[in-house]
């Protein structure tokens, strides 16, 4: 039986420097669970090593945490990369941090990058330049993230700063990825007008939130069988009246 879902899947935590020191596991968890979502999705700058916490986070909430990480390709375009097992998501991090450039961050000028537990508890920081491009390619992650059994999606593809349409102007030939991400700041009608190289493609609204306030300010409502990477794979590609609303 297909249930509805409200859905962010593209939520940031105090990994990623340029996020508040309250994106902490509980706190977003308790969040999206006043925002009314049902699904969630973790998607720190090229890292999951908060991905776990926010998983054990929300055991017993009425949230579904999925495992993801938001990859830069060589190109300097945001790939949004869920998976359905936190392992997944943490070999495709091996995957990136073999491909990021070997630079420490600059914590003066960048932000802190820090790992904690599920009650937040501080474990280190990530000393490793984050925010940075991959070698990577569009292809390479979307083939990477497709192997793992995930799926890749182009984030805030209406945003000049690393949105697929602003860095390139254009979806290269031969890509086919099942969805892009737009912001809040624009709808899926006004995207396929703007963007017409996504006629074929889903259309998914995050907030891409780096502070608490703005978890849920962008979302999106799946039809599924149950809360799961797969079955949004399946409600992208119209399967068995799976949707996007």
């Amino acid at each position: 039986m297909l249930a509805r879902y409200e859905a962010d899947l593209h939520i940031h935590t105090l990994l990623s420097p340029c996020a508040e020191v309250e994106m902490i596991p509980p706190l977003i968890v308790r969040r999206a669970v006043d925002a009314g979502l049902d699904i969630i999705g973790i998607a720190d700058h090229n890292s999951a090593e908060n991905a776990r916490a926010l998983v054990e986070a929300a055991a017993g909430s009425s949230v579904k945490v999925i495992p993801g990480i938001e990859c830069e390709s060589v190109e300097g375009v945001h790939i949004l990369c869920l998976f359905d097992e936190v392992e997944q998501a943490e070999s495709m991090q091996e995957l990136v941090y073999d491909a990021l450039p070997n630079l420490a961050n600059i914590e003066g000028k960048l932000g802190q990058q820090m790992v904690v537990t599920a009650d937040a508890e501080f474990v280190r920081y990530n000393d490793r330049l984050l925010l940075a491009s991959t070698s990577l390619s569009l292809d390479e992650i979307a083939a990477e993230v497709d192997n793992r059994g995930g799926i890749a999606i182009p984030a805030h593809v209406d945003r000049r700063a690393y949105g697929l349409f602003g860095v390139l102007g254009f979806m290269p030939e031969g890509m086919r990825f099942p969805a892009v991400e737009v912001s809040s700041r624009i709808s899926s009608e006004e995207a396929r007008k703007q963007y017409p190289d996504i006629t074929n493609c889903a259309v998914i609204h995050s907030s891409d939130a780096h502070v608490l306030g703005d978890i849920g300010g962008g979302r999106t409502v799946f039809h599924l069988e149950h809360r799961s990477v797969a079955e949004i794979k399946l409600a992208i590609a119209g399967v068995g009246g799976r949707m996007v609303e």
